[in-house]
């Protein structure tokens, strides 16, 4: 890599290093901190860290208030989301144990974050040959049952808009490779309350999906049965839907959420 370009992303990382600081000195302060005092104890020159401060005030990481600087309302939104998901997943453990012992399947939780789904959890099934999905892992929204089942159930322009950052996946020859294929999936989805990968994602594999709520009906993320087609036919594929559709429903209601009408 050329020295001025290592030297410039040496330099953005220092700035992001020193941003942070400034983050974790002022959560400890619910009172704030005036300027003088928060440079001082991150070691900063003022103007440095004025100058950082008000790059983080204007995505609402900190405000400014009566002379003091203070944690901002985004810094809660990214804590929050952090505490949110560590809850379901706590929360989750025993519908996803439940949902395995039903099936003979390994079990999924996924949940929507910023315009993308990522499994956080699973129960592995005692199977040799079992479909895997790590936490940590994003989701492809149009050939997984847990992408389409959140899909189907947002409005249509968030959905539209993550279609079109995520793009159309095309995994396999069962993949929808058009818009009209995938609304009309989307469609059928919304209908019946659960959605299925029949070897869309991975040949061989298949998966069914329902959504999970939040308080306002909106959809959070969802949970999942899936293994390889060999073990799962047409008519388990039904029968999972509705038992997933079930233990989503019970894991809504446990969340303090509400299923739409």
């Amino acid at each position: 890599m050329p020295d001025d370009l290592l030297e410039k992303r040496s330099g953005h990382t220092q700035s992001v290093s020193r941003a942070l600081s400034l983050l974790i000195k002022l959560s400890e302060e619910p009172e704030g901190l005036n300027l003088s005092e928060l440079a001082r104890r991150v070691k900063l020159a003022p103007s440095t860290a004025h100058r950082l401060l008000t790059t983080l005030q204007l995505d609402q990481f900190v405000r400014f208030e009566d002379g003091r600087w203070l944690i901002g309302v985004q810094s809660f939104n990214v804590g929050s989301s952090y505490m949110r998901a560590r809850d379901i997943c706590y929360m989750a453990r025993p519908y996803l144990r439940f949902l395995m012992q039903e099936t003979g399947e390994t079990s999924n939780l996924a949940l929507v974050e910023n315009d993308e789904l990522v499994y956080l959890a699973q129960t592995e099934c005692p199977e040799l040959m079992r479909a895997l999905a790590r936490p940590g892992a994003k989701a492809p929204l149009t050939c997984s049952a847990v992408g389409k089942v959140c899909l189907a159930f947002m409005p249509r322009q968030k959905a539209e808009r993550m279609i079109a950052k995520a793009g159309i996946s095309q995994l396999t020859r069962k993949s929808h490779i058009t818009p009209t294929s995938l609304w009309k999936d989307l469609d059928d989805t919304r209908k019946r309350q659960f959605a299925v990968d029949d070897e869309e994602h991975s040949d061989g594999l298949r998966c069914v999906s329902a959504p999970l709520f939040g308080p306002k009906s909106e959809v959070v993320g969802a949970l999942s049965v899936s293994g390889p087609s060999v073990r799962i036919s047409d008519q388990h594929m039904a029968s999972f839907g509705q038992i997933v559709k079930r233990v989503s429903l019970d894991m809504t209601k446990a969340l303090g959420g509400s299923w739409p009408e």
